[in-house]
């Protein structure tokens, strides 16, 4: 019995001490933000906090000053219509990528399908459609109706249209094979690419002449013409260009330097061309590359530039 009181006794003082501490330290935390004997907030006056309120303003409108003064030099500095760095000095170099479609999912470069199952190649039909809406002939519209009809251009234009752009008609410059009421050649199992060349600004392409012509054009008469940026699309090793079957160009002779050179112009809109692979053998992963060639243009695997790599497999 003696042992029972004895440990209730110290429990009992335990407990006490326990509450005794936290509302001390409760109380000494509500004296901390109010101290009612020198009027303090937070260990601070009515006058310190005034003061140091008046010392951050200033400080945060001399940073927002500075901000802005930074901001408006470096707009001073641009141009609304062109870059700031051109030529060799941009970070293009003067050599221009080239761009496929369909592409609806950016992680992947493969292009696949089985052109019994509509819902395979839709994504791919899809996305090709919605990318030609950008050239629809009434979307090709600027504030001024500076966009010229160049196609009684065959060479390079004159220096004094440069200004305007070329209006780009599709349903002229790419044919009517590779068409949505085709549904692109996804449903016959012979699919339709579109090409694009990245946009750099002032760049001019250089044309070949008989001499200078790579090798590679040589081997495939019919392809290069004078004044045409050449597209040429192969497989990638021997059992690739044994097996991918026919490929035709819509133009067939690549992109036209008479939309070029790119310098912002409005209603501008890259010239583009439909790589068709007619019955590529089904069931068998191709590993594609095409590339662009003028005098000017070199290709480099590693930065893909004036190329690019995609893969195609008809399932």
């Amino acid at each position: 019995m003696a042992s029972t009181a004895g440990s209730t006794a110290v429990d009992t003082k335990v407990s006490g001490s326990q509450d005794g501490g936290i509302g001390q330290r409760f109380s000494e935390f509500c004296n901390f933000v109010y101290t009612a004997e020198n009027r303090t907030v937070l260990g601070r006056t009515g006058k310190n906090w005034a003061q140091l309120c008046v010392f951050f303003l200033i400080y945060y409108a001399c940073l927002a000053g500075f901000f802005a003064a930074m901001l408006s030099v470096f707009y001073f500095t641009l141009d609304s219509t062109e870059p700031r760095l051109k030529g060799s000095d941009s970070l293009l170099k003067q050599n221009p990528g080239l761009a496929f479609r369909p592409l609806p999912d950016v992680g992947t470069t493969l292009i696949r399908f089985n052109k019994a199952e509509s819902s395979t190649y839709t994504p791919y039909v899809d996305n090709i459609a919605a990318f030609l809406q950008y050239y629809e002939n009434e979307l090709q519209t600027t504030e001024t109706g500076k966009l010229k009809d160049c196609a009684s251009v065959t060479k390079f234009r004159d220096e004094n249209d440069w200004d305007y752009a070329c209006r780009f008609d599709i349903t002229t410059e790419l044919g009517d094979v590779c068409v949505k009421q085709q549904i692109f050649g996804y449903g016959d199992g012979q699919p339709c690419v579109i090409l694009k060349l990245n946009r750099i600004f002032d760049w001019l392409p250089e044309p070949f002449t008989n001499d200078t012509l790579p090798q590679e054009l040589r081997d495939s008469p019919g392809l290069w013409q004078e004044y045409f940026i050449t597209v040429k699309c192969e497989g990638e090793n021997p059992a690739d260009r044994d097996r991918l079957g026919d490929i035709l160009y819509y133009p067939p002779h690549g992109f036209h330097f008479k939309y070029f050179p790119f310098r912002n112009q409005q209603g501008y809109r890259s010239p583009l061309v439909f790589v068709r692979f007619n019955n590529p053998e089904p069931a068998m992963l191709f590993m594609i590359t095409c590339k662009v060639y003028a005098r000017n243009i070199e290709h480099d695997f590693v930065d893909r530039s004036g190329l690019v790599h995609f893969e195609l497999l008809v399932d």
